[in-house]
């Protein structure tokens, strides 16, 4: 290939880049410094919001959020009185990749929550990078406005553009995922089929390629007090939330229904659609209403509500008024499934999948042994159609 032509080609290569360049997004300001040092800031305001209620819920978000790097990522300090959390993560930023190449970065970085009533602030600092595994750089050094842009300010100097650009991006990245867990969601993205390395639908996604079902709500009506959320955006760790909080599974309608305490569930993805699975014993009042409606909820409360859940896992509907006794508040939903207005989370379910446990179905002998002779459960795997967290104004647990 001539010289000339290997020029344009890098020219061209370079194209989006430079164009990328003149966003006003990526130029002066957008890199803030706190003393000299580079540090990324978000604030949430929270009205009426609960210390102890936001930290729970930016505990639970900052931990999945370190788990999931799988290497030296981890929450290093919390404490709950304080309302604070410190984190140090690691994880690779891609700025371009392809069959031949892929350019990245390792950033590692320390992420602080401080949380507040009614605030709450989450900090990115202390950043620093290694590129291809030996170059080392610090943010101040590399990305500043000082450093990173021309003295005009209009533009970003040639080579660190794919720092500053992907770093800002990284931020926002991690301040979304606040916003998502303290129940303030954006719109989420349309989910793209199971593929595995080679780009086939993985093992057990039978057939053609499958279409996950887009994570949005089916109805857009409004449900006083809560903020309506794409299921894939549900905060929370489920089996805690399940075997350290428990749920409320309510069935029938607003003429007639019933809750009852639940531990058992999960949620995944079932025939290209959310769902959530919950269990429910025949020999229960519920199990009446579930059989005879379409839709149920699944509810979830802080922990100042356990003396309700308590009372509603061991008093029957049959004969007693669960809901003066437990004293929530019955609410109904707008597809007229019934909630009540102490939940900080509601999932709205339809019935996809329902199926009695036989003993021959379950292969733990010493689980079987278990419910020798017992009523088994049967399992509700419902179709996730609406779900709603307690707006931040709200919270007050």
């Amino acid at each position: 290939m001539k010289k000339g032509s290997l020029i344009l080609t890098a020219f061209f290569a370079c194209v989006p880049t430079l164009l990328l360049a003149q966003d006003n997004k990526y130029l002066a300001g957008a890199v803030p410094e706190v003393d000299g040092k580079v540090v990324f800031q978000r604030e949430f305001d929270l009205n009426g919001a609960r210390q102890d209620a936001i930290y729970e819920r930016m505990l639970d978000w900052a931990t999945a959020r370190m788990e999931q790097n799988n290497n030296a990522s981890r929450i290093v300090y919390s404490d709950s009185a304080a309302g604070s959390i410190a984190a140090v993560g690691q994880e690779y930023i891609v700025f371009s990749s392809s069959a031949l190449s892929l350019d990245r970065t390792i950033i590692n970085y320390q992420l602080t929550i401080t949380c507040r009533p009614g605030k709450c602030a989450v900090e990115v600092e202390k950043i620093r990078y290694v590129y291809q595994e030996k170059e080392k750089y610090s943010a101040e050094e590399w990305i500043t406005d000082e450093v990173a842009l021309n003295k005009s300010k209009t533009k970003i100097v040639r080579g660190l553009t794919k720092f500053r650009t992907k770093t800002i991006d990284f931020a926002e990245s991690l301040f979304d995922g606040a916003q998502a867990a303290l129940g303030i969601a954006k719109a989420a993205p349309v989910a793209a089929p199971p593929v595995s390395l080679a780009g086939a639908p993985l093992a057990g996604t039978q057939g053609a390629p499958q279409t996950v079902t887009p994570a949005v709500t089916v109805s857009s009506a409004p449900l006083s007090g809560y903020t309506q959320i794409a299921p894939d955006k549900i905060p929370g760790n489920i089996i805690r939330m399940l075997s350290k909080d428990w749920m409320l599974i309510t069935a029938g309608t607003k003429d007639k229904f019933n809750m009852m305490t639940a531990g058992w569930g999960g949620l995944g993805v079932l025939y290209g659609k959310p769902v959530m699975t919950c269990y429910i014993n025949p020999t229960r009042y519920t199990y009446q209403l579930m059989e005879k409606n379409d839709t149920y909820t699944l509810t979830f409360y802080t922990e100042a509500y356990r003396g309700a859940l308590q009372y509603c896992g061991t008093n029957s509907g049959r004969d007693t008024d669960k809901v003066k006794g437990s004293g929530l508040s019955p609410i109904t939903t707008p597809g007229g499934s019934q909630a009540f207005s102490e939940a900080w989370l509601i999932i709205e379910c339809r019935k996809l999948v329902s199926q009695s446990i036989t003993p021959e179905a379950i292969s733990n002998e010493t689980v079987k042994e278990q419910w020798v002779g017992k009523q088994l459960h049967k399992m509700y795997i419902g179709e996730i159609i609406n779900v709603w967290t307690l707006t931040p104004a709200a919270i007050d647990d």
